[in-house]
């Protein structure tokens, strides 16, 4: 399947990103939000510090919500708590070359790596070596850089997971 969105220009921009399918049609939306005013905060003096996603379909029942654990143990590694309707799991940065950003997280059985190479744009989604969907940026310079495409191939995965942890893999990165 292909996905198409638009992402904001601006990091620090709460507004909701429209997600069509590949003739055009919505299929949800997703957002960046903040849980609290200490959050706001904290984002405004420091960049980038706490990124929460929310991806909504068309009735505007959640389907992704993916919170940043913030305590001291994550300063260092940081870490996000995905809900998935009924499933719950932990995705975390596992980057140790900042050129190369990566993050893991085990969805039931499945071990999932969010990979991007330093000379490629495309951010690709692997389970066992396997590219089970990516995300590449239409353009190399704003504003058409922030037009995405999704493919996804694998039905364990739907648009709402891959765009959303795109989202935060992208504010992180």
């Amino acid at each position: 399947m292909i996905y198409k969105a638009i992402i904001p220009l601006l990091r620090m921009s709460t507004s909701p990103v429209l997600i069509n399918d590949e003739i055009g049609q919505a299929v949800g939306t997703m957002n960046r939000y903040h849980s609290s005013k200490i959050q706001r905060l904290m984002n405004t003096l420091f960049d980038n510090v706490v990124n929460n996603v929310q991806a909504f379909n068309l009735e505007g029942e959640v389907q992704a919500d993916i919170k940043e654990i913030n305590t001291i143990k994550t300063l260092l590694m940081e870490k996000w708590h995905v809900r998935l309707r009924e499933q719950h799991f932990i995705c975390e940065k596992r980057t140790k070359i900042r050129t190369h950003p990566q993050f893991y997280y085990e969805k039931g059985t499945v071990k999932v790596w969010i990979k991007k190479d330093f000379t490629d744009r495309t951010i690709r989604f692997t389970v066992d070596q396997v590219v089970v969907a990516e995300v590449y940026p239409e353009g190399l310079l704003p504003p058409k850089s922030n037009h995405l495409t999704f493919k996804i191939w694998d039905a364990r995965f739907d648009i709402y997971e891959i765009a959303s942890l795109y989202y935060v893999f992208n504010l992180k990165n």
